[in-house]
């Protein structure tokens, strides 16, 4: 007999953190469920910890060679077998009612349901160089914490392979086209902490490449005002001193703080530079 709900999950290279995943979802109020987890060609201890617990609800599928995560999810969507299909990360611990309460919205009527995602805890204070992925109020639908109903997903085709970094978010935009997405602050997942180096950072300045694909094909206006992308950001380019401003909005207490401040402007140019050329070329005008 199929299980209700199928819980989605893509890694790569996660064998400190999917044990705690698994084991909080094994953890469950609510039991009729499978997880399938597609190991997107780890080369460390992954998929030797997933194959450890002895649960006939664990299904594992390697990737032979890296497909990145959109791919991957894809190739999860094609083996769930549930009505439900739930997202997580392999990096991220679910609240023991996590499943019952995204069922919940669903017996509701809508098309999907988007949870509360908490970076660490509830009462921690970030430190400069944390890379902070939460979801506090809705509105992201960031596979850390959302679910959709599998017939739904069939409509849209499930991921856009196209995209790199803002996938999840382009589907939520897809469903929503269709039908309703609750969220739910009770649905709660916990994400680790995540220190955010100078490498990473400048990498991260290619992903307003997608946030471009998903202005001009949603008009999509997250983190845009008055057609200015991030207009902070954009501020601190001709203010370098507004930088300065982190020093009273997060603890700066280690090195790497102080190390990682300075890109911060690099990141900015970096990132407005991609933008220009991502706008030149899909002809969107954004400043």
């Amino acid at each position: 007999m199929k299980p209700v709900v199928s819980v989605v999950i893509c890694v790569r290279n996660g064998q400190e953190t999917v044990g705690r995943c698994i084991e909080s979802l094994l953890n469950q109020t609510f039991q009729d469920f499978e997880i399938v987890i597609v190991d997107d060609a780890s080369d460390d201890r992954t998929v030797e910890i997933i194959t450890s617990f002895k649960d006939a609800r664990i299904r594992c599928f390697k990737n032979m060679q890296w497909l990145n995560v959109a791919r991957s999810r894809n190739r999860g969507l094609k083996h769930a077998c549930g009505n439900f299909i739930f997202f997580t990360d392999a990096d991220c611990t679910v609240s023991s009612d996590w499943i019952q309460q995204g069922l919940k919205c669903f017996s509701e009527g809508y098309a999907g349901v988007e949870g509360r995602i908490t970076y660490v805890s509830e009462d921690y204070r970030p430190n400069y160089s944390d890379y902070i992925l939460e979801n506090a109020t809705g509105g992201q639908y960031m596979t850390g914490n959302v679910a959709y109903t599998k017939k739904i997903l069939e409509i849209v085709g499930g991921f856009n392979e196209n995209l790199r970094y803002h996938s999840d978010r382009d589907l939520g935009l897809r469903v929503k086209e269709h039908g309703s997405i609750c969220y739910n602050k009770n649905m709660t997942v916990v994400h680790p902490q995540v220190a955010l180096t100078a490498n990473k950072l400048l990498r991260m300045a290619t992903q307003v490449e997608d946030r471009v694909y998903l202005f001009r094909r949603f008009h999509d206006k997250a983190l845009i005002s008055w057609r200015i992308f991030k207009p902070f950001s954009l501020a601190k380019i001709f203010f370098p001193a507004l930088i300065l401003g982190s020093l009273f909005s997060r603890k700066f207490g280690k090195k790497s703080d102080f190390h990682l401040l300075p890109y911060t402007y690099i990141f900015a140019i970096l990132e407005r530079l991609n933008l220009w050329i991502a706008c030149a070329r899909s002809r969107v005008f954004l400043i």
